[in-house]
């Protein structure tokens, strides 16, 4: 059985969706709320992957969220190490940062159901390339980062926020957009957040726009969360 550490970082972000195709393919999570007091940990010992979660946060708001620091040390020594990491939205910010690149405020969120485009380097990715040439994805942002960081692997743009999937070294993925959320996700996150509003959209709006392009979604991303677990499971165990 494969062994993955999730982290989370509040309620209504959790794996969901991508969390339930990453079991069906063979794996075990263990998920770390460092929001209720979990500790971070220092290395990934006994455990065979890493899935840093989205969240509200920006991905230096270290004041308000102090587990931050300990989870991109931890993203930076997934990347060192060779050991396999996915990281979702705040979680591919923090990597970003982690990896000494710039994050910024955009002055409009994406919100929404967007295109994206996996690039020529995707190909030969033993994660990514398994995704539709253009595929519908879930954007919930407010932060953008700016570049790939140095040495990484652009494996996904689209949109005005170009960089929307990569990977640092050879096993640490990373996405802005979201593979995981369902609809009572997507509809918390539309009915709650505000983002909706700044974006200029109605939550009503997006959940149905999600709801017509949900089942398009999973067949793109489904098979991400099998091709990942299948990459750890060829790798040397960990524990």
């Amino acid at each position: 059985m494969v062994r993955i550490l999730v982290i989370q970082h509040e309620d209504g972000a959790d794996a969901r969706r991508f969390g339930d195709w990453l079991v069906e393919a063979g794996a075990e999570l263990e998920v770390l709320r460092p929001d209720r007091g979990d500790a971070v940990p220092a290395d990934l010992d006994g455990y065979d992957g890493l899935v840093v979660l989205g969240g509200s946060s920006g991905p230096e708001d270290d004041e308000t969220h102090p587990w931050l620091p300990a989870t991109r040390a931890l993203q930076r020594l997934a990347s060192e190490t060779q050991a396999p990491s996915f990281n979702i939205c705040l979680g591919a910010q923090l990597a970003a940062v982690a990896h000494e690149t710039r994050v910024f405020r955009r002055s409009r969120p994406q919100v929404g159901i967007m295109e994206v485009r996996r690039r020529a380097e995707a190909a030969e990715d033993p994660v990514f390339s398994v995704v539709p040439e253009r595929a519908k994805a879930v954007l919930w942002h407010q932060e953008e980062i700016a570049a790939v960081p140095q040495g990484a692997v652009h494996l996904m743009d689209g949109t005005d926020a170009p960089v929307q999937a990569f990977r640092v070294g050879a096993c640490s993925w990373a996405t802005q957009f979201h593979p995981e959320p369902d609809e009572e996700i997507v509809r918390l996150w539309a009915e709650q957040t505000s983002l909706t509003t700044q974006a200029g959209r109605q939550a009503q709006e997006v959940v149905e726009e999600y709801l017509a392009q949900a089942d398009e979604i999973e067949a793109s991303f489904r098979p991400v969360a099998a091709a990942f677990v299948e990459y750890i499971r060829q790798q040397p165990s960990r524990r």
